[in-house]
């Protein structure tokens, strides 16, 4: 019901409902937990209580879209299938119903009075913080819910909201615990290592034919040529369309003009003024002969900040000079923006009549971008009046391809009517290739089987916004071993590399067996120019080798009172690290980092809650009759033997 009011409502007047309850299935993953109890199926019966086909449908739709909005817009939904989230909607549905007729043998309620304070603090049902009982109702008609129906989905999810609860505040940590765990990961070991490098190995190797052959045999399996394809295909390329387009000059010319006609209404010029206010004719003809009079004086050469200081009507801008700041061309009147446009800077105009009176105007400053000429515009502007046309061209060609292809039982045809040549690829295999198999729809249709088995001949498939394509399957050939001659130098790469990781270890065994017998190696690693290095008091986490050494190094048993354990361990580059553990110290809780402590014991006390929980459902289930389930099961240990391995 919650997840329905959140799929179904739009807009500010019907957001996220129910978004206070915290429903504990979400904290713990209850699906995930107790996902193998049971198997999704249709008509499934629950000790009497039915779930039907709607209920399964909405909550397995609902999780395959947080999937697949959680995934990347590239993501490969070649192997998608909805089974996994029917699976778990069902198991879902089936807990909750478990859980309901729990609450009702045991007489749990809730309250009218809990309910109402649960619907009055939902603030998607208030206005200025305040419940308003006409938005509730709106945003309840607007998913289709009555009150009633609200009422009791709500006093559902709060009987199982209180189960759930009671098994999330049920774990716990002992002191013990925290001391064991403590003890484990701060535990301080003293150690010395060297390290003899696979470099030190003889490599006065050889690798002989037979050697070679018998590995071959042995490990056919890894020499196998994935399963690929030849391909033939037809492109259709937006670009190569530009050279059958012509564009006429007047049309460029066209273009350029209204470009210029856009960089022209960028143009922010600054304007000062000297308004000679005028309401009646006689004042229109006396404010005439004062601007007259007063432009004459510009003329003369007096100045014009004076004047409008002296003059001007407009208070405000006369004591800035008359400045009135910067236009594009509307914010004046038209007369005033139309005389500005006129002006070159420091020019002033002829009395300019608006419906405020007369005006001197004067141009003070014009700011604009430098506008390329025509000539400098020319190609580029053909280039994108071609485009245009050119991507109407395409969808008609791409139409007409994809209609041909489909008509045709191979390329040869849609190649002779579009004019388009014929292209292959090499081998390609489901991992993709180069060029148009680099794409991941060219691979989805090359092994489809239409195209494939049937060899027909693929729909459009687009690459990339400029780029479309129709395959053909040319050849195919199964995954096969490759012929001896073609890995046998990767064999002998790999055999070298072996011998040499087996001398490593053999030397460094040695090493170690010297050690154990209480001899000093020392001399013997100055002349493999090695030395040892000592570790003090390091923790798991400390980095003071390599990740490997140091997971043998706190693996390996704790030596013995007043003696130390000497053992060896090979890592992954081949090298092989002989160490020597001296002390070790367990951990205690004064070891642990500020926060530590409250974190690990929050952690203990989930997870014992979630087993506890865990234990409870199953044996819920394992109790139940449970009637269609059978049916659907896939291949999954049963309740009871999921039981035991919990317990």
């Amino acid at each position: 019901m919650l997840q329905k009011i959140r799929d179904t409502t739009k807009g500010a007047a019907s957001k996220v409902i129910i978004y206070p309850l915290i429903f504990i299935f979400s904290l713990w993953g209850l699906d995930t937990i107790v996902g193998n109890i049971t198997s999704a199926t249709r008509g499934i019966e629950v000790d009497g209580a039915d779930i039907n086909d709607i209920d399964i449908d909405q909550l397995t739709q609902q999780k395959a879209q947080e999937y697949l909005r959680a995934l990347p817009p590239d993501a490969d939904l070649s192997n998608y299938s909805d089974a996994e989230f029917r699976e778990a909607a069902v198991n879902e549905l089936i807990q909750r119903t478990l859980l309901n007729q729990l609450a009702e043998r045991n007489g749990m309620a809730i309250s009218d009075d809990a309910i109402d304070f649960r619907i009055k603090s939902n603030p998607d049902f208030q206005i200025n913080g305040q419940y308003n009982d006409d938005r509730a109702n709106l945003v309840l008609r607007s998913v289709g819910y009555s009150n009633a129906d609200y009422r009791a989905a709500l006093a559902s999810d709060m009987l199982l909201n209180q189960q759930l609860a009671a098994y999330s505040t049920s774990g716990f940590a002992t002191s013990g615990d925290i001391a064991r765990i403590a003890a484990l990961t701060h535990q301080k070991r003293s150690f010395r290592y060297v390290t003899i490098a696979l470099s030190s190995a003889n490599q006065e190797l050889s690798v002989s034919e037979d050697d070679i052959a018998a590995y071959y045999a042995a490990n056919q399996s890894a020499f196998m040529r994935p399963e690929q394809v030849k391909l033939s295909y037809i492109e259709l390329n937006r670009e190569a369309l530009l050279d059958e387009i012509s564009v006429d000059e007047s049309a460029v010319r066209a273009a350029y003009d209204a470009e210029v006609a856009t960089y022209n209404a960028a143009i922010e010029r600054r304007a000062s003024h000297i308004l000679f206010e005028a309401g009646s004719d006689e004042e229109y003809a006396a404010a005439e002969a004062k601007a007259k009079e007063v432009k004459a004086r510009l003329d003369a050469g007096e100045d014009f900040a004076a004047l409008a200081a002296e003059f001007s009507a407009d208070t405000g801008s006369a004591q800035d000079g008359g400045d009135v700041g910067y236009t594009t061309g509307d914010n004046f009147t038209p007369a005033f923006e139309s005389a500005l446009q006129a002006l070159a800077v420091d020019q002033v105009s002829e009395p300019v009549r608006t419906d405020f009176g007369y005006h001197l105007i004067k141009l003070t400053e014009i700011s604009s971008a430098d506008i390329p000429s025509f000539d400098d515009r020319r190609a580029d502007l053909e280039r994108a009046l071609k485009q245009g046309e050119a991507d109407e061209l395409f969808a008609a060609r791409t139409e007409e391809l994809s209609n041909l292809a489909f008509e045709s039982l191979d390329l040869q045809e849609p190649s002779t009517q579009m004019n388009l040549p014929i292209q292959n690829t090499d081998w390609v295999g489901r991992t993709g290739g180069a060029d148009i198999a680099a794409g991941a729809g060219v691979i989805a249709a090359a092994f489809a089987p239409e195209v494939l088995e049937e060899r027909l001949n693929s729909d459009v498939i687009r690459i990339d916004a400029n780029r479309s394509v129709v395959i053909h399957v040319d050849d195919h050939r199964l995954s096969e071993p490759r012929p001896l001659e073609e890995v046998q130098g990767e064999i002998t790469a790999l055999l070298f590399d072996q011998g040499l990781r087996e001398q490593a270890r053999s030397l460094g065994e040695g090493f170690v067996r010297s050690l154990q017998a209480g001899d000093n190696i020392d001399a013997l690693l100055q002349t493999q120019n090695q030395s040892w290095t000592q570790v003090d008091a390091a923790e798991r986490s400390t980095p003071a080798g390599h990740p490997e050494l140091m997971d043998a190094v706190f693996s390996a048993p704790a030596p013995a009172a007043g003696a130390t354990l000497v053992q060896g361990v090979q890592i992954s580059s081949g090298d092989y690290v002989i160490f020597e553990v001296q002390s070790v110290t367990p951990g205690t809780v004064a070891d642990f980092e500020e926060g530590e402590e409250a974190s690990l014991r929050n952690f203990i006390n989930q997870q014992s809650a979630a087993n506890d929980f865990v234990g409870f459902m199953l044996s819920l289930e394992h109790s139940a009759k449970i009637k269609g389930k059978e049916n659907y099961l896939s291949s999954v240990p049963a309740a009871d033997e999921l039981l035991d391995e919990e317990l």
